[in-house]
C-alpha cells in the first residue's frame, strides 16, 4: 500500500494504491490522513527544513533559477499562478506554523472541493461502499477557500532578464508568452502543431540549435497546461558564447514557423502518425488510466475523450493546424530569462535590440529586485 500526496497549479491531490483485497484497511487509513492530518510539529519542521534546503538548493541550479523568475513574467505578481515559481518563498517556508497547514487543510481539503477518481478491478458498488463508509459523514470546517484569476496579460513589453552566474560555462536561455488559451480550450490542434516546432526531439528548434549549430544538447518549447492559463514556455541551454546568437536563432525560427515558413506536409503527416502511434502505450498503467480521467474532468472535457481522440486526428487538416500555430503563437510577446556568466553573456544580448535587466542569483530566493541597464 501507498499514500502519496502532490500539488499542481490547480489542485492538491491524495493518491492512495492498495492491492484490492486490502481495499478495506487502506481506505481506513486513507481517510484517516485525509481527514484529520496530525501537522505534528517535529514533522512540521523537518518538512520545512527539507524544503528551505531544495529552495537552497535551486538557487544553485541555472533551469531552477530560471524557473523561479518566469512565471511571475508571465502571469504577473498578482497571479495565484506565479506563486508556482520554485519550490516557494523561504521567508514565507520558514515562516509557516503547524496553524497555517490547519488553515489551508480545512480552507481546501474538504468534501464540498473533493472529487474521487478511481482506477479498480472491483465492482463500482463495492468501491462506493466502502467510500461511503469512510468519507460518507465528512463535513467541512470554517470558510471555504477561495482564488482570484483575472487576465493573464504577461509582462507589458519583451525584454531580457539576465541573471549573473559567474564563469558558467553554459547559458540557461528560458521564455514564455502570453497565448490567450487556457486548459479548457480545444488545445489539440496547436499542441499537434507545436510537435514541428517545439514539443519534439525533431522539432525545428531543437534540430537547429541541437543538430545544426550544436551550440545545445537540447531545446524544447510547449504549452504550459492548466485551467486557467496555457502561455508557451521555451528551455535552450546553451554554450556561454553562443547565448546572443541562440537567442536570434530561436527567435527567427518561432517567427518563420508563423509566418514565412509554416508546418510542412512531412511534418504534418509525422507529427499525426507519432500521436495516434503512441497512444496505446500511454495507457499501460493504472495510474496513466487515472491521470487522464482527472486531466479530462480538469479540462472540462468528455469522458470518452481519449476514446474518440484517434478521430479527431485523423480530420485534422494542416491549413488547421497553421492557423492554431499563428493564432496562438506570437514570438514578439517572448519575454526572456538567461542564467550565466555576465561578463561573457551581456554584451551578446546588448546586441538583440531588447531591453536588458541584470540582476544577481542571490536576489532570485525572494523578491526579485532589477535595474535596467
Amino acid at each position: 500500500m501507498d499514500i502519496a500526496t502532490g500539488a499542481s497549479l490547480d489542485r492538491t491531490s491524495l493518491t492512495l494504491s492498495t492491492p484490492s483485497a486490502n481495499l478495506a484497511p487502506a481506505i481506513d487509513l486513507f481517510a484517516d490522513v485525509t481527514r484529520n492530518p496530525a501537522f505534528a510539529a517535529p514533522e512540521v519542521a523537518r518538512v520545512k527544513q527539507q524544503q528551505l534546503a531544495e529552495i537552497a538548493q535551486e538557487l544553485t541550479n541555472p533551469g531552477a533559477i530560471a524557473g523561479r523568475i518566469l512565471p511571475k513574467l508571465i502571469y504577473g505578481p498578482a497571479s495565484p499562478y506565479a506563486k508556482s515559481a520554485g519550490s516557494g518563498d523561504p521567508a514565507a517556508v520558514g515562516s509557516l506554523t503547524r496553524d497555517d497547514l490547519i488553515a489551508f487543510q480545512q480552507a481546501w481539503l474538504r468534501p464540498e472541493r473533493a472529487k474521487i477518481f478511481i482506477v479498480s478491478d472491483l465492482p463500482l458498488a463495492t468501491v462506493k461502499a466502502a467510500l461511503n463508509k469512510r468519507f460518507g459523514d465528512w463535513k467541512g470546517v470554517g470558510p471555504v477557500g477561495t482564488k482570484t484569476f483575472g487576465p493573464i496579460t504577461g509582462t507589458a513589453s519583451p525584454k531580457i532578464i539576465l541573471v549573473d552566474r559567474p564563469d558558467s560555462p553554459q547559458s540557461q536561455i528560458s521564455a514564455g508568452a502570453v497565448t490567450g488559451l487556457n486548459g479548457s480550450d480545444e488545445l489539440l490542434p496547436v499542441l499537434t502543431a507545436n510537435d514541428a516546432l517545439g514539443g519534439s526531439f525533431l522539432s525545428r528548434i531543437n534540430m537547429d540549435l541541437r543538430e545544426g549549430k550544436h551550440w545545445s544538447y537540447g531545446v524544447s518549447g510547449g504549452f504550459q497546461r492548466s485551467e486557467n492559463a496555457a502561455p508557451y514556455i521555451i528551455s535552450a541551454p546553451v554554450q556561454s558564447d553562443k547565448t546572443g546568437a541562440s537567442i536570434a536563432a530561436l527567435r527567427s525560427d518561432i517567427a518563420e514557423f508563423v509566418t514565412t515558413k509554416p508546418m510542412t506536409k512531412f511534418e504534418f503527416d509525422r507529427a499525426i502518425a507519432g500521436a495516434t502511434r503512441s497512444l496505446s502505450g500511454n495507457f499501460e498503467t493504472s495510474f496513466d488510466v487515472l491521470r487522464a480521467m482527472q486531466q479530462n474532468d480538469l479540462y472540462k472535457r468528455p469522458d470518452d475523450y481519449y476514446g474518440t481522440i484517434t478521430q479527431k486526428y485523423k480530420a485534422m487538416t494542416l491549413p488547421q493546424l497553421d492557423a492554431a500555430a499563428r493564432a496562438a503563437i506570437d514570438p514578439k510577446k517572448l519575454v526572456w530569462v538567461v542564467v550565466g556568466d555576465a561578463k561573457t553573456v551581456r554584451p551578446q544580448l546588448d546586441s538583440l535590440g531588447l531591453p536588458v535587466e541584470e540582476i544577481t542569483a542571490a536576489s532570485v530566493a525572494g523578491a526579485t529586485a532589477s535595474g535596467e541597464k
